[in-house]
């Protein structure tokens, strides 16, 4: 994805500057080495995502613009709801999907277990959740591929909590009634609940087989024949039942996986999947990433102009320019290719993080105060985004502004779960901000609220003595 992210993509950054970011997010799911999984965002996915499932989420009571999307990096089939209207998704389940309509049935059902209040996580996956900082997905390829296969893994404290995705089990009753439920959505939705059907029938059959672990959807939700009937029979008395997806959807939506396939897989099979007879957008998209990912930048971006060359007002394309000259250590370069993604979609924040980056690797005052100003964008439309905080502080620290860095670290530290270390933080950011400062009021701000999370006096003392040395 023009840009998936991890979150210590500095440490082992080994073709580009140690600061920078592009579309999409990469976090550790687990630990362990043979196993790794990893969170991983990206503007085209999870634009495609929310508009296509709005009007489910709002057939399902929910507020569509508070649910959120967790995309896991993994080819297991599996998807979960949790708390803060959270619907986590692996890419293995978006892929084995035939159609967009079995996996909005797929997340309808999620939507059932929302708004009946089933969700069971521990604090500590809400937490992890929170903290979203990220490197780019095809850095960690590159990474992995160069036999550093820790390059992309996390520096956030809470990543080993994401070892726990797997653990979320449903009581039987409330399978079903999340059945029903969002087979009621996809009809008031004036979709068609024939996908949830077909997903059901066509996966059944793992959970007798021994490699069932890899299908964790059907552990975590566990099928019957009684529930399949049931579900089936409720989903074909609906009017909607044979109604098709939108031809425009189908389209969006096999550009997604192509964009999937060509950073997930290995090169080899995308280009299986997506042969040079396959002359369609997707298939082409699909082979600049393989492409890119095999080391071959410059024929990447040869392929990649004559897509742009189509389809000169897509963000995305321009975002993957971007992407490919910043992660290959020319972020001159990346500055015009993502200022233009920007210039395109403007609201997307993850599209101002990469242009925020590529203009902190340039490193001239110019270039950081612009940096400034689009990080400042992105944090405007996700407040939350503990990675551009952080790019925020390096900002400021190149400016020789040491309390606005501080302060922007205590929100990283904030936003990531790490009270104690953003009171800190924020506790020293005070020396340097005038007491009648916005910016003071928001360090105090936090050191009360981090002190309240963890149960203990606000520091009130140490913060005037820190100010007076």
């Amino acid at each position: 994805m023009p840009a998936f992210q991890t979150l210590k993509r500095y440490a082992a950054r080994m073709l580009i500057p140690a600061c920078l970011l592009t579309a999409a997010v990469f976090l550790p799911v687990s630990t362990n080495a043979q196993d790794s999984q990893s969170i991983i965002r990206d503007t085209e996915v999870e634009a495609f995502l929310k508009t296509n499932t709005r009007p489910v989420l709002d057939a399902a009571g929910l507020d569509p613009d508070r649910v959120h999307y967790l995309l896991i990096a993994s080819d297991e089939l599996n998807a979960f709801a949790t708390t803060g209207l959270r619907i986590g998704i692996n890419t293995g389940t978006i892929m084995e999907a035939d159609n967009p309509n079995q996996l909005f049935g797929v997340i309808a059902h999620e939507t059932g277990h929302l708004s009946g209040g089933h969700m069971m996580r521990t604090d500590e996956i809400e937490r992890a959740a929170r903290a979203p900082m990220a490197i780019s997905l095809g850095l960690g390829i590159v990474a992995a591929l160069a036999g550093a296969p820790d390059a992309g893994l996390g520096i956030a404290a809470s990543s080993q909590t994401f070892g726990t995705l797997g653990a979320l089990h449903y009581m039987q009753t409330e399978e079903s009634a999340a059945d029903v439920a969002g087979v009621k959505a996809m009809e008031k939705a004036g979709m068609s609940a024939k996908g949830l059907v077909d997903f059901f029938y066509k996966f059944r059959n793992v959970e007798t087989f021994s490699n069932a672990e890899r299908y964790q959807f059907f552990i975590t939700h566990p099928l019957s024949r009684e529930r399949i009937q049931a579900t089936t029979r409720l989903a074909q008395s609906q009017p909607h039942y044979n109604t098709p997806d939108n031809p425009e959807t189908v389209k969006e939506f096999d550009i997604v996986k192509a964009k999937l396939s060509g950073f997930l897989d290995d090169p080899l099979k995308t280009y299986q999947k997506y042969p040079e007879t396959d002359t369609s957008y997707p298939a082409r998209y699909a082979r600049v990433i393989a492409t890119y990912k095999r080391g071959q930048w410059d024929q990447a971006i040869d392929q990649l102009d004559k897509l742009i060359t189509e389809q000169p007002e897509n963000p995305y394309l321009w975002e993957l320019k971007g992407q490919i000259y910043f992660e290959t250590g020319r972020a001159a370069l990346a500055v015009p290719a993502h200022l233009k993604s920007v210039d395109l979609m403007p609201q997307a924040p993850l599209l101002q993080l990469n242009l925020g980056q590529a203009l902190i690797a340039v490193g001239d005052k110019d270039s950081l105060n612009a940096a400034v100003a689009h990080l400042q964008q992105s944090i405007k439309y996700e407040e939350d985004d503990s990675f551009a905080w952080q790019q925020l502080a390096q900002a400021y620290d190149a400016l020789n502004q040491p309390g606005l860095a501080r302060l922007s670290t205590a929100e990283a530290q904030f936003y990531a779960g790490d009270y104690m270390a953003a009171r800190t933080s924020a506790v020293w950011s005070q020396k340097y901000l005038d007491i009648k400062s916005p910016e003071y009021r928001r360090a105090r701000d936090i050191v009360m609220t981090s002190s309240s999370e963890m149960g203990i006096d606000p520091v009130d003392r140490e913060t005037q003595r820190r100010r007076k040395n």
